[in-house]
């Protein structure tokens, strides 16, 4: 009877974790604004409209004036499909930028300017970048260590209900917790500073907690510290039923807190997708959660170090194999049909993930078929050589769950494919020019993914210009992506590139090689800035 109230919130959390709580895409993206970028309007705007794949909630929201004087606008903006930022009545006529951000449903922030005139173009104020590197990689190792302390620290806690800890393990599943349980508001904290585009000195400021709180990665915090606080109870009290319950209900729960925000989470459908990333989380916690304890037992022969291995080795098929299939499931989710799309950060990550998880599996599997029962009739060597491989399992897991951090600043690749065809991104021009050659570059869709390059080639007085071919290159050294080069099709007096793919933002170099005969190559340079 004493073990009913924990067992109840155990069965509660499940059927939380399996309920969806909204439909929701991957991952917010823009498709398109009215005013469009960079149009020119002869009467002022008494609204401004950001049209999204699915519902945002606007953070917030500046609009520069011509003359570089700012407005913050973020109280007049609603949230949706369709964000609408109401205008001021007395707008000046020239260039503004409205610079905005948002949050979307899995929790991660996105952002970026629009520019229109009213009347006429005139200079208008440089917008201030809305992200800090040491921000993002604060963030980046903060939820590193985040899930290293979840996994290894709340993951030997639910071990511990199978078999007992050694003292070390236990002293450090316990310091693990305690770092994990203060990791978690700072990782929150830092979501608020990300969300809001604010430097790292800025952390102290209410607005950075009150915005990370605000997203559905504070949901996943406060699940994330009450897991800790179960698992530091657990491993404080001495071992027993109630121990072991409590054990258990940790890892419920923080298989629940990464259920609760991320890209995979928020995904359609999420009557399949946050039950899969629940059972993801449950799987990977049992199996790390006995790393630790195991090769800190495999030290010595003794009976608790038998009963530890030979129970770990009857139970991880049943943790593996819902870890594999949810696994599968949610990569199809995210990654969508195959296509250009999946050559983007998100791809990479996973693709190196799926090249670390073989190298695990194939460790796991030599492991229990070889080593084990060798290990459990008292061979020395096969004991030495398993304690040596669970100590490259943990190293791998730890690069692991490093990938994994940085899936919080990439867009998956379904996101960029789904986006309906008739709601795109507005597209994005360059001006290239030298003292007798003009090309006029534009990028349908203005976003990273794939893209169409349409590239026009005129005279310095705008007539057009015979071309035996065209060649475009983009390039972002910066980054240290190397160029990447495309020859060109004439269709319809336009040149264009059908087969390129833009990975990452930020500010990429493009170049035109245009052979106007055969002794004479014209080559024109400029940047491209991919929001």
């Amino acid at each position: 009877m004493r073990l009913l109230a924990p067992m109840q919130l155990l069965a509660a959390l499940l059927m939380f974790a399996l309920v969806p709580v909204e439909v929701a895409l991957a991952h917010a993206q823009l498709l398109s604004t009215s005013p469009a970028e960079n149009a020119i309007v002869e009467v002022a705007p008494e609204q401004v409209e950001l049209r999204f794949n699915e519902p945002v909630s606007p953070l917030t929201i500046t609009l520069i004036g011509p003359e570089g004087a700012s407005l913050d606008a973020t109280g007049t903006a609603t949230g949706g499909v369709t964000s609408v930022v109401r205008m001021p009545a007395d707008l000046a006529r020239g260039t503004h930028v409205l610079s905005w951000r948002v949050v979307s449903a899995d929790g991660h922030p996105i952002g970026g300017s629009l520019v229109f005139s009213i009347g006429e173009i005139t200079g208008s104020a440089a917008v201030e970048p809305t992200s800090d590197r040491a921000v993002a990689a604060s963030l980046w190792a903060a939820k590193t260590l985040l899930f290293t302390a979840l996994f290894a620290g709340v993951g030997a806690a639910g071990f511990s209900a199978l078999a007992p800890l050694p003292p070390l393990a236990r002293t450090a599943a316990l310091w693990l917790s305690v770092a994990g349980a203060v990791l978690g508001p700072v990782s929150l904290g830092l979501q608020g500073l990300d969300a809001l585009g604010l430097p790292l000195t800025a952390f102290a400021d209410v607005r950075a907690w009150s915005t990370g709180f605000s997203t559905s990665y504070g949901a996943t915090t406060i699940a994330a510290v009450l897991a800790f606080a179960a698992a530091l109870a657990s491993l404080l009290m001495p071992r027993s039923g109630w121990s072991n319950s409590l054990g258990i209900l940790a890892a419920a729960i923080a298989a629940l807190s990464l259920a609760l925000s991320g890209h995979a989470s928020a995904a359609a459908p999420q009557w399949l997708t946050r039950p899969a990333v629940f059972l993801h989380i449950a799987g990977v916690l049992f199996w790390v959660g006995a790393l630790l304890p195991l090769w800190l037992l495999l030290r010595g022969r003794t009976h608790s170090a038998d009963t530890a291995l030979a129970s770990f080795s009857r139970f991880i098929p049943y943790a593996v194999a819902p870890l594999v299939l949810s696994g599968l499931t949610l990569a199809a989710v995210q990654m969508g049909w195959p296509g250009p799309h999946w050559a983007t950060p998100y791809g990479f990550i996973l693709g190196a993930k799926l090249g670390l998880l073989a190298l695990l599996f194939g460790l796991a599997i030599w492991n229990r078929r070889w080593l084990t029962a060798p290990a459990l009739a008292g061979d020395t060597l096969a004991r030495s050589r398993l304690r040596r491989s669970i100590g490259w399992e943990m190293a791998i897991i730890v690069v692991i769950l490093a990938l994994v951090a940085g899936w919080r600043f990439t867009p998956p690749p379904r996101a960029l494919a789904d986006a309906p065809s008739e709601l795109v991104a507005e597209p994005i021009m360059a001006h290239l020019m030298d003292g007798e050659t003009m090309a006029m570059v534009m990028v349908t869709p203005g976003r990273v993914g794939p893209v169409v390059l349409e590239t026009t080639i005129s005279d310095f007085e705008g007539f057009p210009m015979d071309a035996q071919s065209v060649r475009l290159t983009l390039a972002n050294p910066n980054l240290g992506i190397e160029p990447i080069t495309r020859e060109a099709s004439l269709i319809d007096e336009v040149w264009r590139v059908e087969d390129m793919t833009i990975p990452v933002t930020g500010n990429w170099q493009v170049s035109i090689e245009v052979r106007v005969s055969r002794f004479e190559m014209v080559r024109l340079r400029g940047e491209l800035i991919i929001p």
